[in-house]
């Protein structure tokens, strides 16, 4: 006689118990999401402004040998 837990087709109804256990968990107490905040475009500027400058530099600083 074989065991309950052995049986190849219990795996699937224990994962569709579990899964159905999880939504109506989450449905009875829902994670709200974090809201996003955007990128500051100033951070942004600065930070493609600093990389621009660094480029040059190395262009034009930089000793050829």
């Amino acid at each position: 006689m074989a065991h309950p837990e052995s049986d190849p087709g219990s795996a699937g109804s224990d994962l569709e118990r579990l899964m159905l256990k999880a939504r109506e968990a989450q449905a009875a107490n829902p994670i709200e999401d974090e809201p996003v905040k955007s990128p500051s475009l100033l951070v942004l500027g600065v930070v493609a402004i600093v990389l621009v400058l660094t480029s040059l530099a190395i262009h034009f600083f930089w000793p050829v040998s």
